[in-house]
């Protein structure tokens, strides 16, 4: 999912990098849930177009 596909929920790419940061270093599913509510994007949406993200996040502890 490119920064074009991510529609109303990461409008620059500067947001779309501080987003897969913050996935990236959370120590918690819960953790990623928080992060995932701030930026107002369903958990689908998020494993649909970040699959490599969400493939990580399957990993961590809840």
């Amino acid at each position: 999912m490119g920064e074009q596909d991510c529609g109303d929920f990461l409008s620059s790419f500067r947001e779309l990098s501080s987003f897969e940061l913050r996935i990236q270093i959370a120590h918690s599913k819960a953790e990623v849930a928080e992060i995932l509510n701030w930026y107002n994007l369903p958990e689908e949406d998020f494993t649909r177009g970040f699959p490599d993200l969400a493939k990580k996040v399957q990993l961590l502890p809840d």
